[in-house]
């Protein structure tokens, strides 16, 4: 490896089994490396995304002492100190130590060490056996989303059965002949979750009577629990349930059970991307808007992206299904104006929409939680339908208020180790930060100025919650957020006060809209509407619409008296128009503009990247050196691309710019996390691949100084979060 300094290299201590289960599949080897450079990512890091849980998390062999290896002098003698030391330590352990627990204690080629040990005998390797089945307990129980490993023909019966879809896009035609031709094509489902879940489960089925399969990949483990539920009736032991909620132990069986080729239609989160399944004929993305398809942790894969890749691969139909599309996928996608008119004329995109009401807070006095029209509504809905729930209040903050300040200096109370304001919660009387979690009791004077008066600012549930119980004495008051349901039992405990109608009003954040949904209520209000428009993203708004319309589809329609009323700041802004009118197409429109005049993606790509370190000063001169190299390499890129592979822009963005634009560095929103300085920096092209080339030829000479002064540098391409 030239140009690798030897001190940089690691031992290796075992290596992939060479059995049928573990040998990985050539397609999937493909995939890791286009994520690879796609990502600019360690070829390495990405190929355990493909590897089964049992590869990923195998029992660590142990070693023991042969029998008068530690009595016989004469070897010992010609023993390096290493072998002298783990021959003791193993002397002190009779049942054996793995290699982690004795690289605690001894330095050295401990790897090295332990083969020359082994071939001169003078201990043993104890492999545990795992060809054995594994048993959860003494009863022989299936862990949930396993099925028995017998394998069953691939074939469509059933497809035209009772769960056809009663509703098919006007594009489902073009849809069956892709799958019948084995030809890669890619479609958007724009319908509500009602609506579209039929088609999946019609398109799967289609899929299989071309004995091809289906892997569907969803952002939530209650949603992949759903559907998975939704289709075992037809295809019974045939579907497999994976995401990360399972146990080390079922993962493992259910990825060997899929490499067997048991299974016909894969239903999972995330991970479930890389399933090894053989002849797929379709994958679908469902909510492919969703944040959570990210993957936060390198490789920081986005799984809508590496389904695309996948059914390129394998020549498979992609369709991927949102109630409220991300911009980027209505660019990649367009529907078709015939499409879209047609589907609007069902009334699928927003079926029977309740009355929506725009309060503009600019109007109402200072300090106003709720209100005149918000609790006349409420008041209504309490009279309308007494002794269920029939009001939900959505407020996507926790606490009593996200800060304290001081009437005198105006200083908050921080976080010592983040650079964010401590939230208030005012029934525990305490200051807790909202990352990394730090608390501390309520200080009595202000930690600037000494000064007393601490005075909440803004409002959360907590607040929220009393305000309501003040006006409504006499409702039952329920409240759904992270503070309240911390476990799936408390969870479930809210959830079923709401079904026995113990609660006629509920307050909640993001949980309120969770797979497992709510009944709709007769009247929905949103206190503070736009609290998303002023997050430092440029998707702020978009994900602030997908946001709203989720909630509006908590309330019962019109006919049957559902109201909603948003409070805002911002009655004027497109966002807001667009809830109100229920008109997806001002949104659209409206945003697209805005995105192609600032080019920012879909005109555009991005590439996030951020140096993180103890020292603010280290932090900000590697940030600055960083800059200066992708700066030199974009101005050489401009004249001369060096033999890179670059593609030909096209679109909009192609003709507004070509070059590779550096921002920064500055310091990210979110100045300091968990004790570690970031400052950040934004690489900007039209044309992706001279974007990724630009920071790949700065990566060698950043992996040569990585680790120095403690600093970490992160490479996030296609970035979803801007803080």
């Amino acid at each position: 490896m030239p140009g690798r300094a030897v001190g940089h290299l690691r031992e290796i201590i075992a290596r992939l089994d060479e059995t049928s289960e573990a040998r990985l599949d050539p397609d999937l080897l493909t995939l890791t490396r286009l994520i690879s450079e796609y990502y600019l990512t360690p070829w390495g890091q990405c190929l355990r995304l493909i590897l089964s849980a049992s590869s990923r998390h195998r029992p660590a062999p142990r070693y023991v002492l042969a029998d008068g290896g530690e009595k016989n002098e004469e070897k010992l003698d010609r023993l390096s100190p290493t072998a002298r030391e783990v021959l003791r330590r193993l002397a002190d352990h009779p049942q054996g130590l793995t290699v982690p627990s004795l690289r605690r204690t001894i330095a050295g080629p401990l790897a090295r060490t332990l083969a020359t040990l082994k071939r001169r005998r003078l201990l043993r390797e104890l492999v545990p056996d795992r060809t054995a089945p594994a048993r959860a307990s003494s009863k022989s129980r299936v862990p949930v989303g396993v099925a028995p490993p017998k394998r069953a023909p691939m074939t469509g019966a059933g497809s035209s059965g009772a769960a056809a879809s009663p509703w098919l896009p006007p594009w489902w035609d073009r849809l069956l002949a892709a799958l019948d031709q084995g030809r890669h094509e890619s479609f958007l489902l724009e319908a509500p979750t009602a609506a579209r879940l039929p088609c999946v489960i019609h398109a799967a089925g289609q899929a299989l009577a071309q004995h091809r399969s289906a892997l569907i990949v969803t952002p939530e483990i209650d949603r992949a629990s759903t559907i998975a539920a939704l289709v075992r009736p037809r295809w019974g032991e045939r579907v497999h349930l994976f995401h990360s909620g399972l146990s080390a132990m079922a993962r493992a069986e259910i990825w060997r059970q899929i490499r067997a080729g048991s299974a016909c239609v894969v239903v999972g989160t995330r991970s479930a991307v890389f399933a090894p399944l053989s002849s797929m004929g379709l994958l679908c993305v469902e909510d492919e808007h969703d944040p959570a398809l990210k993957e936060e942790q390198e490789p920081r894969y986005h799984a809508r992206e590496v389904a695309w890749m996948r059914a390129r691969q394998h020549r498979a139909v992609l369709l991927l299904g949102s109630a409220h599309p991300s911009l980027e996928t209505v660019h990649a996608v367009p529907p078709n104006p015939s499409d879209r008119s047609a589907q609007s004329s069902t009334g699928l995109v927003r079926p029977t929409a309740p009355t929506i009401r725009l309060v503009d807070l600019r109007q109402v006095p200072a300090g106003t939680l709720l209100s005149e029209p918000m609790v006349a509504g409420i008041a209504a809905a309490l009279r309308a339908e007494p002794g269920q729930l029939s009001v939900i209040l959505f407020l996507n903050r926790k606490g009593f208020a996200p800060a304290l300040s001081c009437r005198d200096c105006g200083e908050s109370p921080h976080c010592p180790r983040c650079s964010v304001t401590l939230t208030f919660y005012r029934r525990a009387g305490r200051l807790t930060c909202p990352y990394c979690g730090e608390a501390s009791t309520l200080p009595e004077t202000c930690p600037s100025c000494l000064a007393v008066g601490l005075q909440p600012v803004g409002f959360g549930t907590e607040r929220l919650e009393e305000e309501v119980r003040r006006l409504f004495p006499r409702a039952c008051v329920g409240r759904l957020d992270r503070d309240t349901a911390r476990t799936p039992a408390q969870l479930e405990t809210v959830r079923r006060q709401v079904s026995s109608g113990q609660v006629d009003i509920l307050i909640g954040t993001q949980m309120l809209l969770g797979a497992a949904r709510l009944p709709a209520v007769r009247f929905v209000g949103i206190p503070y509407a736009d609290a998303g428009l002023h997050l430092p993203d440029f998707r702020s708004a978009e994900r602030t619409f997908q946001t709203l319309q989720d909630v509006v589809t908590l309330t019962q329609p019109d006919l049957m008296g559902g109201t909603v009323v948003l409070q805002t700041y911002l009655p004027a802004h497109h966002v807001m128009s667009s809830i109100a009118t229920q008109h997806a197409r001002i949104f659209y429109d409206e945003e697209m503009a805005v995105r192609r005049t600032l080019h920012f993606p879909p005109f555009s790509h991005l590439i996030s990247l951020r140096v993180t370190g103890g020292n603010t000063d280290r932090v900000r001169a590697a940030a600055d050196r960083w800059a200066e190299q992708l700066r030199v390499v974009a101005r050489q890129s401009s004249v001369q691309p060096g033999g890179a592979r670059v593609e030909e822009a096209q679109g909009p963005a192609a003709e507004a710019k070509d070059e590779v634009d550096i921002l920064g560095p500055i310091q990210a929103p979110l100045a300091q996390l968990r004790g570690r300085y970031r400052w950040q920096l934004l690489v900007k092209s039209a044309n992706a691949e001279r974007g990724k080339h630009t920071v790949r030829a700065t990566l060698e000479d950043l992996d040569r100084s990585h680790g120095r002064g403690g600093l970490k540098f992160e490479v996030d391409v296609d970035p979803v979060e801007m803080v």
